[in-house]
């Protein structure tokens, strides 16, 4: 699979989501958070997304899929997720009119042949991450996603990225040449002393030990 792992911003795409069940109304919902404008098409909608259609977080087509007339809506479409584990020859009509509008493709019912994974979501201290099995499964990927967020609660890399962020901006107004600041980078990654530093959380103290190491490489 050449799959490459993303984040992408939302707030100015569209998303159609075809079936309003259980996993295409927390799509639905997910999306729409994520400041999408967001169109349901389904025969039978489930409570949430009708109140979120009520609340104008996302718009709601009560029809059959089946015999919707695509073309209302493809041409303001960005992602087709499609959530309708019982169809197969209506996935495959709505998967080439994705093709051949160049519209990324979403299968929930298979994750080995979806074009798009939507992976398990974790987030600590400002640090997101992102879990897929690739189809294994789909509760042991969330389990996987919960061990990285306790894990990760636990750790002391809190003080460490709030040190990096420090470090970064400072090197970037001090030193112009692109190639010259990933050294410097590289340099501090594996400089135990600026780790320390920065494991205590004293960011003035970062500042000055980022000045020392600016200066003293001549940069």
């Amino acid at each position: 699979m050449a799959r490459v792992p993303l984040y992408i911003e939302f707030s100015d795409k569209s998303v159609l989501i075809i079936g309003g069940g259980y996993v295409g109304t927390k799509r639905a919902l997910k999306f729409s958070e994520a400041g999408a404008h967001v169109i349901v098409i389904a025969l039978k909608p489930s409570t949430e997304l009708i109140r979120a259609s009520s609340m104008g977080n996302v718009d709601l087509v009560v029809a059959d899929a089946n015999t919707f007339n695509y073309d209302r809506v493809m041409g303001r479409v960005n992602l087709l997720v499609y959530a309708i584990p019982t169809n197969s020859e209506l996935k495959h009509k709505l998967r080439l009119l994705a093709s051949e509008r160049r519209i990324l493709f979403n299968d929930t019912t298979n994750a080995n042949e979806t074009e798009v994974v939507v992976p398990f979501e974790g987030e600590v201290n400002g640090i997101r991450f992102a879990v897929t099995s690739e189809g294994k499964s789909g509760v042991a990927a969330s389990m996987v996603r919960d061990y990285i967020q306790v894990t990760l609660s636990k750790s002391d890399l809190h003080p460490i990225v709030n040190a990096w962020y420090e470090a970064k901006q400072l090197i970037k107004k001090l030193v112009d040449d692109p190639h010259v600041r990933m050294r410097i980078y590289f340099m501090l990654k594996d400089d135990e002393h600026f780790l320390e530093i920065a494991r205590s959380g004293d960011i003035n103290r970062v500042v000055r030990y980022v000045n020392e190491v600016i200066k003293n490489h001549g940069y």
